[in-house]
């Protein structure tokens, strides 16, 4: 049975899915032509060369495929598999008004729509998991960005310092990772014993994960950080990869149709080191716990109210 973690009444607003805003979770994978990012705003182009005698234009690197399996307790190795999920369309719940607020984005106001052609519902984000030592991949399949029932909710939490996780559950992480141990060469022995010419201090060793991206390095066992807790709508040409270790939501179709994915990563089998969950529970004095506000228009197009491309925000 999973872990559970005591939740604060806090409600999300959503925010558009750009690779800026969700650069410290992972990456967004889209073709730049499409982008609905002012050209002011968007990220440099990833490189380009021409393909398939001149008829492609193939973008390279577009997204990092992690496997940290060899820093899993059990050492097992990992394989590459591809899957496919089926994900059907979530229960949203009608919505009541609330004193709560998103604690990342200020005083917002959401006890009342702002215009009254808008429908506000909610979802209540009950569960969050990690794949600790992989990326994971999604990948849409057969839906446009124009299909107005292809939106799915990239929802997404930083990680606690295990320290911070015991004060949440006076007890410690209840997945401890393991911790990295490896040997130094004399290169780096003497260069920790030199003192520092700006602080006197010895100078630290350097990591071996310090030149990755940090979603791509090791999150370590802390707990997921609901205080700031993201919300994302994503489109039908778009991708997302979770970084490895990444606290999110499972998959979050939003309309009247399932929506296809192929899933990338990578697995070992052993499943607390593939795939671990926190239930997440009101705590005593919590109206209902994490939610994330759905505004949609009359056509069902969800609404982004916060960060770029705002709609109506009161910031």
């Amino acid at each position: 049975m999973p872990t559970s973690m005591p939740s604060p009444s806090i409600r999300t607003p959503i925010e558009l899915l750009t690779q800026s805003s969700f650069s410290q979770f992972g990456t967004v994978i889209e073709n730049p032509a499409h982008s609905i990012v002012p050209r002011s705003q968007r990220l440099p182009l990833p490189d380009a060369v021409s393909a398939n005698q001149g008829s492609a234009l193939k973008f390279l690197d577009v997204t990092h495929l992690t496997d940290l399996y060899h820093l899993a307790p059990s050492k097992k190795p990992a394989k590459a598999v591809m899957n496919m999920f089926v994900c059907a369309p979530r229960d949203l719940r009608p919505h009541e008004p609330s004193e709560s607020m998103p604690s990342s984005w200020g005083d917002i106001d959401f006890g009342e729509d702002d215009d009254g052609d808008d429908d506000r519902q909610l979802f209540d984000v009950s569960i969050l998991e990690r794949h600790p030592f992989t990326t994971q991949t999604f990948i849409p399949m057969g839906l446009s960005q124009s299909d107005r029932h292809t939106q799915y909710l990239v929802i997404v939490a930083p990680t606690l310092p295990a320290a911070a996780s015991r004060r949440h559950t006076d007890r410690p992480p209840p997945y401890p990772t393991l911790k990295l141990k490896r040997s130094r060469s004399l290169k780096e022995i003497l260069a920790r014993a030199r003192p520092s010419p700006f602080t006197n201090e010895a100078a630290p060793p350097p990591s071996q994960f310090s030149r990755l991206h940090p979603s791509q390095r090791p999150k370590g066992p802390g707990l997921p950080d609901l205080k700031n807790l993201r919300a994302f709508i994503a489109t039908g040409n778009q991708a997302v990869t979770y970084g490895a270790g990444t606290w999110h939501a499972p998959m979050v179709v939003i309309g009247d149709r399932p929506i296809d994915f192929v899933v990338v990563q990578f697995a070992n089998g052993v499943g607390p080191e593939d795939c671990q969950e926190i239930v997440l529970k009101p705590d005593g004095s919590a109206e209902e716990g994490m939610v994330v506000l759905v505004d949609s228009d009359s056509s069902g197009r969800v609404l982004v109210k916060a960060g770029i491309g705002s709609v109506k925000a009161k910031l």
